[in-house]
């Protein structure tokens, strides 16, 4: 999430100085873009530790893009110390206020175990949040979770299939390439839906026009 907003005719130091001004009397969304200045290096010198700062300040508010940027910045370790548990404390926040790349990453972070223990119902149930909000790599991920049985028991196939295509279909439609492999590959080999070569060739020939040969998780 980079810089939100950008005042009438100022000039990069005007707007600088003014997003300065505004960080320093406590204003949330002042204290955000500063961090994001500092963050990606746009009007001042990158630093990570500047940015985790600011962000902090305005995340501390409430404000939902600070939260979300200090679990990206916590999970790479981005200036401060890597540390799952704390990003993933971050992200709940933004999560809860709606932020759908929060919601992504949790699903993500649960999906793995990565700083929180293994639990795929959970993760579930955050990549569909996400993916409702039309995040395509949380509908892509759903499709690939119910199309190997990590939500329903394998034997369900037909309510397995059903909801794989439901997903990759959303997906698809915003251009996810991955997705349109799967979908393909669904069509292409009978897998809960009639074998189309036709269909097939479609999506494997999208899918390969974006540089996508092949199934990825």
């Amino acid at each position: 999430m980079a810089i939100r907003i950008v005042k009438g005719n100022m000039n990069e130091n005007d707007e600088r100085n003014e997003i300065i001004k505004a960080a320093e009397r406590g204003d949330a969304i002042g204290q955000y873009n500063l961090g994001a200045m500092y963050d990606y290096g746009e009007g001042v010198e990158q630093n990570y530790w500047m940015a985790e700062k600011w962000y902090t300040l305005a995340a501390k508010q409430g404000d939902a893009d600070a939260q979300y940027n200090l679990g990206v910045m916590y999970l790479k370790g981005q200036g401060p110390l890597e540390n799952h548990k704390t990003a993933f404390k971050w992200f709940t926040l933004a999560a809860e206020q709606g932020h759908a790349d929060a919601q992504y990453n949790l699903g993500f972070m649960f999906a793995k175990g990565k700083g929180v223990p293994k639990n795929i119902k959970t993760a579930v149930n955050w990549f569909t949040l996400a993916a409702e909000q039309g995040d395509t790599d949380s509908q892509y991920n759903l499709g690939q979770m119910y199309r190997e049985g990590k939500v329903l028991p394998q034997n369900d196939k037909t309510a397995l299939s059903w909801f794989a295509r439901s997903w990759y279909a959303k997906a698809v439609e915003q251009g996810h390439s991955k997705a349109q492999y799967n979908l393909a590959t669904m069509y292409s080999q009978g897998d809960g839906v009639p074998v189309c070569d036709k269909t097939a060739a479609k999506w494997f020939a999208l899918a390969a026009e974006q540089g996508e040969d092949g199934p990825q998780y």
